[in-house]
């Protein structure tokens, strides 16, 4: 005859009456594992559910902050890029909106062929003279960077200043200079006084103008470029 095993735990459930006498009920060791096994179940799953969506979160929050840093880096290159083709392109264009160096009449226009009223010889006039007192300042046409300030054969003491686009301007028989080879000047800065240096019968500004080493008449091309259209900067 088999003998049962005896059971590892007694239940004993007392009713809420004297009148009713307690009931034991036997338990086995296995059923007593299988029922501290759901109830571990059911304590666990919760935080382990909070455990993994808080890990999720926090994962997906760190790969989204990486993304915006990418982001915000790509932009900031393409920004770079855009600048610098800005930059190279504007280098490119001729300066918008020059103006002349001073306010005077003008005395000896644009030639090809003038008689020079010192040498008295036929031969170009290779730019405008604009007669002003004696120290008037002389403004730089455009903004651009001084190449030459100097005394200069015939022209006495020159300003020469380049900008974008091949232009040089030319400020000759000046009677002193502001600024020094190297400067970089803006639109109107004074760069110089008006004088009578060089071959010149009296004081003013011999003006000239030249796009890719070639003289073109100053007044002409000032006029022109005030018809130029400015140039777009980037949208950001």
């Amino acid at each position: 005859m088999r003998n049962n095993p005896t059971p590892a735990w007694t239940l004993i459930l007392v009713p809420p009456t004297p009148s009713r006498s307690p009931r034991r009920f036997g338990v086995k060791k296995r059923t007593v594992r299988l029922a501290l096994l759901v109830v571990a179940s059911v304590v666990a799953i919760p935080w382990l559910w909070t455990f993994a969506a808080s890990t999720t979160a926090r994962d997906m929050a760190d790969r989204l902050a990486a993304q915006q840093r990418l982001a915000v880096m790509l932009r900031d290159t393409v920004e770079s890029l855009r600048a610098a083709s800005f930059a190279a392109n504007a280098a490119k264009l001729p300066p918008v909106g020059m103006e002349m160096p001073v306010h005077g009449e003008i005395t000896s226009r644009f030639s090809r062929s003038r008689l020079h009223p010192i040498l008295q010889v036929f031969r170009a006039h290779r730019g405008v003279d604009l007669a002003v007192p004696l120290g008037t300042r002389i403004h730089a046409s455009a903004a651009g960077k001084v190449v030459a300030a100097g005394w200069r054969l015939g022209y006495g003491l020159t300003i020469e200043i380049a900008h974008s686009g091949g232009v040089v301007t030319r400020y000759a028989h000046c009677r002193t200079a502001l600024v020094q080879p190297g400067d970089s000047v803006v639109l109107g800065q004074a760069i110089g006084a008006a004088g009578q240096s060089g071959l010149a019968t009296a004081p003013h500004v011999h003006f000239e103008v030249l796009v890719n080493g070639e003289a073109v008449d100053p007044i002409k091309y000032i006029a022109s470029t005030h018809s130029l259209p400015a140039p777009a900067v980037g949208q950001h």
